[in-house]
């Protein structure tokens, strides 16, 4: 251990030396730059969804809410980002970066047990047919036992192309402007589970829904912006700001399911169209395009070990106007009439308004983090 802790010492020494010598010397390295970033980000927490699961009917004196209605946040997302440069010359220069946030999750659950004293759980919906308040058992004691799940699952990646040129190539300060191609994609997915079946003596059965909500958002654009960067010995501070503007595509593909064999006598396993808020109204997939900004900002700190290697730690800044976000597409607005789920028994088809009925809820996303990480001139 001593031996490699002192091999390590003589390492770092030799490259503080060579650095020491010449430690922004331009003939010592290439036209070429390939960084590479671990990123810890955080995103806007997403929009709550519809109440979900009570235990009474909303209105009703004394109903609690226990669970949705509430933001949910998949706290710290870890990824990674690598860029590549390369320099025609004292001005002009081409670069490229892609970042990728790693998939994440959150889940939040709800049950009871439904033996005799346990709390009844209801999922609570606004009954077009009647224009009051409704909702349907989820756990009734001493009959059945009812559990609920909501889980968000979420990525980030991106990327943009640009060419570069320096207002003031030489000295301390240096001041790049870009102009370029901007790409972001942002996924995330919302799924509803509940499970319902019978306690003893009553016969084992199967009785569970899922409804699923995933949103797809992909932005392309041009993009502009201005970087600057002031060195100090072997430090050096950096800031940008970039501007995009172009398309959004939106894509949102609803789902939703209801399996049970309480209809076959306890026998074969039967799967209904339709959850409790994804029904045949808005079960699909859709789309649609708008127009979108994306502003961005970012700050490092940079050491330079040696001529051709720095290192480097900063923060990131990325907001979009416009996205889709899955928690927020659910509507409680429903018609019970085409579920067999809330009907109680198939057959069930649609009787009067179509509801739920789908259409988009735009609304406006962030991520922000901290980054870590080296560039490589050669």
């Amino acid at each position: 251990m001593r031996t490699v802790l002192a091999a390590a010492c003589a390492v770092l020494v030799t490259a503080s030396s060579v650095s020491a010598q010449v430690p922004g010397d331009p003939a010592q390295v290439g036209p070429f730059s390939v960084s590479a970033e671990a990123l810890i980000w955080w995103f806007k927490a997403s929009p709550a969804p519809v109440p979900l699961v009570t235990d009474g009917i909303i209105g009703e004196p004394g109903t609690k809410l226990v669970l949705g209605g509430r933001d949910l946040d998949t706290g710290a997302n870890p990824g990674f980002r690598v860029t590549a440069g390369y320099a025609f010359g004292e001005q002009w220069g081409i670069e490229g970066s892609f970042f990728y946030i790693l998939p994440r999750s959150i889940e939040k659950n709800v049950s009871s047990s439904g033996e005799a004293g346990s709390t009844n759980l209801i999922v609570p919906f606004f009954d077009v047919t009647t224009g009051r308040e409704n909702g349907t058992a989820l756990s009734l004691a001493p009959v059945f036992a009812g559990v609920a799940q909501e889980r968000l699952e979420n990525s980030l990646l991106g990327g943009d192309l640009n060419v570069t040129w320096a207002l003031a190539p030489d000295g301390p300060l240096r001041v790049d402007l870009l102009a370029g191609l901007r790409y972001l994609r942002l996924r995330e997915r919302y799924t509803l589970s509940t499970s319902s079946p019978f306690i003893p003596p009553f016969p084992q059965d199967i009785w569970g829904t899922k409804d699923e909500f995933d949103a797809t958002n992909n932005f392309y654009g041009g993009q502009v912006g201005v970087r600057g960067r002031f060195d100090w010995g072997r430090l050096s501070v950096t800031g940008v700001v970039k501007f995009a503007a172009g398309a959004m595509v939106q894509s949102l593909d609803v789902s939703g399911s209801f399996s049970t064999n309480d209809f076959t006598n306890f026998g074969p396993t039967q799967t209904f169209l339709g959850g409790y808020f994804a029904l045949p109204t808005n079960i699909g997939s859709h789309t649609r395009t708008v127009f979108a900004v994306l502003p961005e900002v970012g700050v490092n700190v940079g050491f330079q070990i040696t001529p051709w290697l720095s290192v480097y730690a900063g923060y990131n800044f990325l907001y979009v106007n416009n996205v889709v976000r899955p928690a927020n597409q659910l509507d409680r607005n429903i018609n019970p009439t085409q579920s067999v789920l809330l009907v109680g028994e198939p057959p069930a088809s649609l009787q009067g308004i179509a509801a739920p009925a789908f259409q988009f809820n735009g609304s406006e996303f962030w991520a922000q983090g901290a980054n870590v990480g080296l560039t490589i001139r050669f």
